[in-house]
């Protein structure tokens, strides 16, 4: 647009015009780099993004701070329909937030003063709220402002200029004195409701309706047996239709073939009350006809019930659990067992889970994984002898590998000498164990429907999470995977207070414990989950009141939170400036503002000792309850959630990069069906990628038997006993880097074993109902 002569000669001088730039507005292309020059330097030296607190107030003709944005503008009059992201070049100076097509045109605004150039502008001085946005649709991360008639969500394109503009409107909008800053952090466990809830729920009301209509239809209007035996002489009687007609008929005086006679009403609704002459259908079609009513109430119903489970679908979000705020104490991180299950795959892809585990970032000495090979021996029983015949399994050893070996090697490359000169077989026996049945001592374990004997290689080194490989020796009945699994909790001494359950192939994410663990430990919904501190200074003991006038202005309540009516009147909140600035937007006569206190507990309104009358509460036992204020707890009394479940992700494959033909991705389950069941906190068990808590699978008796897919059934007897089932995905919140798949798998190799997996589903559940 503008030659390098031409555009150094418009930069302006320094002290009427200063830009400080957003990292993203540095890392430009080169014809960009002139936007990030102060003062017109030809070659300025690099320098960290500053704002304003830095160099000086606002002051004439300076920009605050500027940069490229995504932006999304929604009308709150007009109709909740958001409008596409756009990428603008943004400006804020003192009041008022500038956007353009590019820098360029910025540049030129600032020098010419040409309103042309603006796209548009967003007044501050308007502005009610400035929070952090909590949607899962963003771009990168992003903060709303909301004006009087509209919500501006703008996503800065990386943390530092997040937070850069975040201070920056934040100090505007203070400054004038006219909205809120509110929720600068989100809350470390939180609860998304989908969009189009409404939009849902009308059409599945109108689906209930149209169903009616067409039952309706069905009894009134298409029923066999009234009608009438010639349709073009409805008021003859029947003899007089057999004279009248060549064709052979069946006709009876009597609707319904004379079985029983319907109301007048009935006749008069279905309109054949003048008919005279009924024809007599034969058994097959009255037959077929109540057939096709109980199939399409049958469908009815289950579509009903269907479709229900998807009321209120949500999205789950959460810190971290090393990144809550504040810290959880280190005493409170629990023990995890990592159960890796494996039959006949490949034991290279195992091997590979297992090096996926053992990056797990979690403390290694509270992660134990167990690497359960169900395949490793075989088991011959024999009429009358309690005692069975133990032998390697040589069909699975060969087709798949030897596991147990492979585990060895696995561990002995990581923490022998490279010049070690004992062989791997033999430093595996140093960690061998054995615990088989005899006939002297038939029974050498706790529960025997699992298991009567084992095989066990322990690999327990500093730094390391301990590792050990179980080789189950099968009871008669075996319960295939359900077994497995009990056998390590129940007679392998697994006591870790959750359990990590994962296929052979699904290679967990590194922060896959962090990420799921956090739901165990805080809860949106928890009691005493919004407790705070007293705001008056010096003052430690737990807030039980707080400003209404504020509270409805959307102050923060920790900023207004006191434990008493002599705290509140001792802090002069009402004469502050926070008061004044939130509650009218001006600096008012404190004589004009309401002192109004409302508990924190039932937001009644407080008598004039400061104590509830609703709930009765005193002020003065502070102390006893300081112990509630900013605590985590995964007791049962706080917190009920039986298990974690996450989606099924699978690598990158020739298949999926057609299309997906046989549809491995399972959508429909995972993205409408799991969230629908997660509003009722009863999402469905898939029996991998899942966190348990042991406590819950104890209450039960261990993963269920009695169907081809234990998993399910084990959900569905966990919630039956009262825990919540959640569902969580990672890759929904947060900007690009944050959105992570918490596991990945591969998936069949071949149509037929496609097949074959979607048989056995369609089996279950045919089954389960």
């Amino acid at each position: 647009m503008f030659n390098k002569d031409q555009s150094a000669a418009a930069v302006p001088p320094t002290d009427d015009y200063e830009m400080y730039a957003t990292p993203s507005a540095m890392d430009v292309q080169p014809g960009e780099a002139e936007i990030v020059r102060r003062g017109g330097s030809p070659d300025p030296p690099e320098r960290r993004p500053v704002n304003s607190d830095e160099n000086g107030s606002f002051q004439e003709n300076v920009i605050t701070v500027h940069g490229y944005m995504h932006k999304q503008g929604k009308r709150t009059i007009k109709g909740p329909m958001h409008k596409s992201w756009k990428r603008r070049y943004f400006a804020l100076e003192k009041a008022k937030i500038y956007y353009f097509h590019s820098h360029l045109e910025c540049r030129q605004y600032f020098t010419t003063r040409n309103t042309d150039l603006v796209v548009g502008a967003i007044e501050l001085k308007d502005a009610l709220q400035l929070r952090p946005c909590a949607r899962l649709d963003l771009p990168h991360r992003g903060f709303e402002v909301m004006t009087k008639r509209r919500v501006w969500v703008l996503c800065p394109e990386t943390d530092e200029e997040y937070r850069l503009w975040f201070e920056g409107v934040e100090e505007a909008i203070v400054a004038c004195g006219s909205g809120n800053i509110i929720e600068r952090k989100l809350p470390n466990v939180r609860k998304y409701y989908m969009k189009g809830i409404t939009t849902y729920r009308t059409l599945y009301f109108l689906f209930l309706i149209l169903s009616i209509v067409e039952i309706f239809g069905f009894v009134f209007w298409f029923v066999v047996g009234i009608q009438p035996c010639d349709s073009s002489n409805r008021t003859l009687a029947c003899e007089d239709v057999y004279d009248n007609s060549p064709d052979d008929l069946s006709c009876l005086a009597d609707p319904m073939s004379g079985w029983f006679t319907p109301p007048d009403w009935y006749m008069t609704l279905a309109g054949v009350d003048d008919v005279v002459c009924f024809h007599d259908p034969p058994i097959a079609q009255w037959v077929s006809f109540f057939a096709l009513i109980a199939a399409e109430l049958v469908s009815i119903v289950l579509g009903a019930l269907y479709y229900l489970g998807m009321w209120k679908p949500v999205r789950r979000g959460a810190h971290y659990f090393d990144e809550f705020d504040p810290k959880v104490p280190d005493d409170l991180w629990p023990k995890i067992d990592v159960l890796l299950c494996h039959y006949s795959e490949p034991a290279e892809e195992t091997i590979d889970t297992l090096m996926a585990c053992m990056n797990l970032q979690y403390p290694p000495h509270l992660l134990q994984i167990y690497v359960l090979d169900d395949g490793y021996c075989s088991t011959k029983w024999t009429k009358g002898n309690p005692v069975p015949a133990i032998e390697l399994n040589k069909v699975v050893l060969e087709k798949s590998g030897d596991l147990r070996q492979e585990v060895a090697q696995f561990m002995y490359d990581r923490v022998c000498d490279p010049n070690e000169d004992m062989e791997v077989y033999a430093w595996r026996k140093l960690h061998s164990s054995a615990n088989l049945p005899s006939a002297s001592r038939p029974k050498v374990v706790n529960r025997a429907d699992c298991a009567v004997g084992s095989f066990r290689d322990d690999y327990r080194y500093p730094g390391l999470p301990h590792v050990t490989f179980i080789g189950r020796v099968k009871p008669e009945t075996n319960y295939s995977k359900a077994g497995n699994i009990n056998n390590c909790l129940y007679n392998e001494g697994a006591n870790g207070r959750y359990m990590l359950l994962l296929d052979s192939d699904m290679q967990p994410h590194p922060k896959f414990i962090l990420a799921t663990l956090p739901f165990f430990f805080d809860d949106e919904d928890r009691q005493f989950k919004n407790k705070y501190s007293c705001s008056c200074m010096g003052c430690q003991n737990v807030a039980k009141m707080c400003c209404a006038s504020c509270k409805i202005a959307g102050v923060p309540e920790e900023r207004i939170s006191y434990c008493s009516k002599e705290c509140f009147e001792n802090a002069m909140h009402v004469q502050s400036d926070l008061h004044r600035r939130q509650v009218n937007g001006t600096l008012s006569d404190v004589r004009a503002t309401k002192k109004e206190l409302r508990c924190m507990n039932c937001d009644s309104k407080l008598g004039k000792s400061g104590v509830c009358r609703k709930c009765n509460t005193n002020n003065n036992n502070g102390d006893a309850d300081m112990s509630i204020l900013h605590t985590y707890s995964d007791d049962v009394r706080d917190n009920a959630v039986g298990f974690v479940q996450t989606p099924q992700y699978f690598r990158d494959c020739v298949q999926l990069q057609i299309g997906d033909p046989l549809g491995h991705r399972n959508a429909t389950f995972y993205d409408a069906i799991q969230t629908g069941q997660d509003g009722y906190d009863c999402a469905s068990f898939a029996g991998t990628n899942a966190l348990i808590r042991r406590e819950a699978l104890d209450s039960i008796g261990g993963i269920q038997y009695g169907t081809l897919t234990e998993d399910c059934y084990t959900g569905e007897r966990l919630v039956s006993m009262g825990w919540k089932a959640l569902y969580f995905r990672k890759d929904f919140e947060g900007e690009a880097q944050e959105r992570i798949r918490l596991a990945e798998g591969l998936i069949p190799d071949s149509v037929a074993g496609a097949m074959a997996q979607r048989k056995r589903w369609a089996r279950v559940t045919s089954r389960r109902h």
